[in-house]
């Protein structure tokens, strides 16, 4: 489990569970348990499930007095040889995503996007977390075929 804005005490805030609330929604009307898919955090609320061949992981979280809605993916283990084509193709294919990006953590790349809470609405955060769901349950695919490693949902 990554949580790259997820640092400090759990806060209190309502907004905070609101927005919570929006999530778990949006995550029940998917098909999806939210209370099952509850992951702890220390700052805020996660939840973890599998869509397809990924592993999809949505934080609702809050650093330095900001809220963020961050949904996330990790895809791949990176391969280990050919990482300089590999590298290039993610940041090609970078330019190609809309309102979400490749990075790398611990060895392993993730698709993912994060936004923060002001103004969001639970259309936007069921089109953030469908984009990213949709992404990686396609790109890992191809990114295993083109480049090796393994799929990160693959023991």
């Amino acid at each position: 489990m990554l949580n790259f804005r997820g640092r400090g005490n759990r806060p209190s805030s309502p907004t905070l569970e609101m927005y919570a609330g929006t999530v778990e929604q949006i995550l029940a009307s998917i098909g999806m348990d939210p209370v099952k898919m509850r992951m702890p955090t220390d700052s805020g609320y996660g939840w973890s499930f599998q869509r397809g061949s990924a592993v999809i992981e949505v934080f609702v979280a809050q650093q330095d007095g900001v809220g963020y809605l961050q949904v996330l993916s990790p895809i791949v283990h990176i391969p280990i040889s050919g990482l300089l084509p590999l590298y290039r193709r993610l940041l090609e294919m970078n330019l190609q995503l809309t309102n979400a990006a490749f990075g790398i953590h611990l060895d392993v790349i993730y698709v993912f996007s994060e936004r923060p809470l002001e103004g969001l609405d639970g259309n936007e955060a069921n089109q953030i977390i469908n984009l990213v769901m949709g992404y990686a349950d396609d790109l890992d695919d191809k990114l295993v075929a083109e480049f090796g490693g393994r799929l990160y949902s693959k023991v």
